[in-house]
């Protein structure tokens, strides 16, 4: 779990900027150290997802025996990490989500350089206005959590604690499948609607809400 704890470690840091940051944040493997190296600008994204993340998981946990109250230095959300329990699955979703989501987000405001809104979606109402605009890119956040957020698992997935990991890819994934929804493109003067429909961002809290309802 030291990948997780590393990632969510990555939330009390100050920034990531620099290549140095990245080796500092313990627990990560040589793939994801290599990933924040060559993404520091996405890096940011990374630890405001995280940051997110535990937000979240405390808001929804608020009235519960475990409330993903955080521990210092890497063991944050403590030995529940440590166990095949559904808390662990739910914290390994909603941290693969908020790193989508941020990603996502910071993408479709222009904040990275290298990626930005989904210019791909077009169409045609029924009354025949065209319709071209600049949608989430959900392709790009999902992408990018599923490279940094599942450098460990993959690895793991081909050793002997492959169940586990195999586990944790799932939750992963489900974590990322639950920012993004289908919604109707508005055509481009608001009369009509487009019928072609294209992915967006989920609320992030929604996005957990979701998830919890699954973790019942």
């Amino acid at each position: 779990m030291s990948r997780l704890r590393a990632l969510l470690h990555s939330a009390s840091v100050a920034t990531i900027d620099k290549t140095d940051h990245c080796e500092s944040l313990v627990g990560l493997t040589k793939r994801q150290i290599k990933i924040c190296k060559k993404n520091l600008e996405v890096m940011e994204s990374v630890r405001n997802g995280a940051q997110l993340s535990i937000a979240e998981c405390q808001w929804q946990f608020k009235t519960r025996r475990w409330n993903c109250s955080t521990v210092n230095g890497t063991k944050i959300f403590g030995k529940v990490l440590s166990d095949g329990t559904r808390e662990a699955a739910f914290v390994h979703a909603i941290s693969a989500a908020g790193v989508a989501h941020q990603v996502t987000r910071a993408c479709s405001s222009g904040a990275l350089g290298r990626c930005g809104c989904d210019r791909t979606v077009r169409g045609f109402s029924p009354e025949g206005f065209q319709w071209s605009g600049c949608s989430d890119n959900v392709a790009y956040g999902t992408a990018f959590s599923k490279s940094f957020v599942d450098a460990r698992d993959l690895r793991a997935a081909r050793g002997r604690s492959s169940a586990r990991a195999l586990m944790n890819l799932h939750n992963n994934e489900a974590g990322r499948k639950a920012t993004v929804r289908i919604a109707p493109s508005p055509s481009q003067n608001g009369v009509g609607s487009i019928t072609l429909p294209h992915p967006v961002a989920t609320p992030l809290r929604r996005a957990v809400c979701d998830l919890k309802e699954l973790k019942k």
